[in-house]
């Protein structure tokens, strides 16, 4: 198995944006109680901030096919695949296997690395001897209810 350096897949770019808020705030001179709308002030939410840590290295990548269903990946789900993270037994990955992209977890079978389904329909593969390259490890997976 080899983990090439250089990307294979096209990467949406990706920059970091700071919150809109401070997550800190203090104020010079106040005196009193603070107002309880400070509660309600709205806040926004940036799923590149929380789900994304390493964006030069951070694509998407959208899942075909159920044999990842058992484990919470979708037909149709998004997926945040980073680059930079050294995939360790457990870990779901995105690979190319003998020409074909697949995600899968990547598992010990009988005592050798294969990359496993979570579908009874479909076998571990087997990395020994294999063309494989690592494209990266899912970091999260973004399921939409209605589409």
């Amino acid at each position: 198995m080899s983990f090439p350096p250089s990307p294979v897949a096209p990467a949406l770019p990706l920059t970091f944006q700071p919150l809109p808020y401070s997550s800190l705030q203090g104020r010079a001179g106040f005196s009193g109680f603070p107002s309880p709308a400070q509660d309600y002030e709205p806040r926004t939410l940036d799923l590149n901030t929380r789900l994304i840590k390493n964006p030069t290295q951070t694509f998407y990548l959208t899942a075909a096919g159920d044999s990842m269903e058992g484990w919470g990946i979708f037909e149709g789900d998004l997926l945040v695949v980073d680059r930079s993270i050294k995939p360790r037994l457990g870990h779901i990955l995105v690979a190319m296997l003998e020409e074909e992209v697949l995600i899968k977890r990547y598992a010990l079978y009988r005592g050798t690395p294969h990359l496993c389904s979570a579908h009874p329909h479909y076998p571990p593969l087997p990395l020994e001897n294999t063309d494989c390259q690592l494209w990266g490890v899912v970091r999260a997976v973004i399921h939409e209810y209605l589409r």
